[in-house]
């Protein structure tokens, strides 16, 4: 019994699920391409990288470009900064890939890397995409490890995002305007069009004035292409009726505009609740009522 309980024990520590930590890199970190026409297609290339000795397969996760990274990097191109989403337009020719152990390391800026893989996707840019600057940000994830010992659990120590940016052709218009605010209880709707040629992102910020109190609110960010109108909702801390001095931002990064103006919050009916008809409840109580009296009536008979 004892020899059982020594092989079981073995087995199970063999066939246990090993935990191994990795940190996944780029090389190098950001890809400027410069300026590419409408309609045409670029080849890019960039590596990821790992200190870990082990096989790894990583999935590629495209993602659209971060206005944080713009305003750190590139400030000065915001004016002329598209937030068009340009991630649609990545292909790869491999995706997930295996990043293993190479027998010449590669020169990194952090030094000699043995685990890495070279990484080529095609950028193809449509015919109709907007002018200005663009950016994207491609993330290695991994998927799974290969060990000779059992099923691996995989933690993920850090994960470095390769980002890309380049320019097309042609002015740049970053405007908008405040169309109508609306009021109705405690929301407020702001409809905002982009009278410009680009995609932002935009967010609304407020204040409305009840004598000596005032009331911020603020909404989500939310993407706005050219010549579209979107409504914007945000909420206030109470619920309001009648006019109310009120002023209204829009911030889209690049500049931000304000309107003064009056809001008129609709009377808001309370819904009263109806009282519950219990007439069918009753019908079938005295339904039940009869057939029990029957019964009973014919079982004397």
């Amino acid at each position: 019994m004892k020899k059982i309980l020594i092989i079981l024990f073995f087995l199970l520590f063999i066939a246990r699920p090993s935990f191994s930590q990795y940190s996944i890199g780029v090389s190098p970190s950001i890809i400027d391409l410069g300026t590419i026409e409408p309609g045409n297609t670029q080849r890019v290339k960039f590596y990821i990288v790992s200190p870990s000795n082990e096989e790894i397969l990583v999935n590629l996760k495209e993602e659209p470009g971060s206005l944080d990274f713009i305003l750190s990097r590139y400030p000065q191109t915001i004016s002329n900064y598209s937030e068009e989403d340009a991630s649609k337009w990545v292909r790869y020719f491999s995706n997930p890939v295996v990043l293993k152990p190479q027998l010449e390391p590669l020169n990194t800026p952090i030094g000699k890397v043995s685990n890495w893989r070279e990484i080529e996707f095609l950028l193809s840019i449509p015919k109709n995409a907007e002018p200005g600057y663009h950016s994207f940000a491609i993330l290695p994830e991994p998927q799974f490890v290969s060990q000779a010992r059992g099923q691996v659990s995989v933690g993920i120590v850090a994960l470095t995002k390769v980002n890309v940016i380049f320019r097309i052709p042609g002015e740049v218009l970053r405007k908008g305007e405040i169309l109508e605010v609306l009021g109705e209880g405690n929301k407020v709707k702001v409809y905002f069009k982009n009278t410009g040629n680009v995609s932002m992102s935009v967010r609304i910020n407020g204040e409305i004035y009840d004598g000596n109190n005032t009331y911020s609110f603020s909404s989500p960010i939310s993407i706005v292409k050219p010549d579209e109108m979107k409504e914007f909702i945000a909420f206030l801390p109470k619920d309001f009726e009648g006019s109310y001095e009120a002023k209204i931002f829009a911030d889209y990064t690049s500049e931000k505009i304000e309107k003064k103006l009056i809001i008129n919050f609709a009377y808001k009916p309370v819904q009263i609740q109806k009282p519950i008809d219990f007439s069918f409840l009753i019908y079938l109580l005295i339904g039940i009522i009869i057939i029990i009296l029957a019964k009973w009536f014919y079982e004397k008979v």
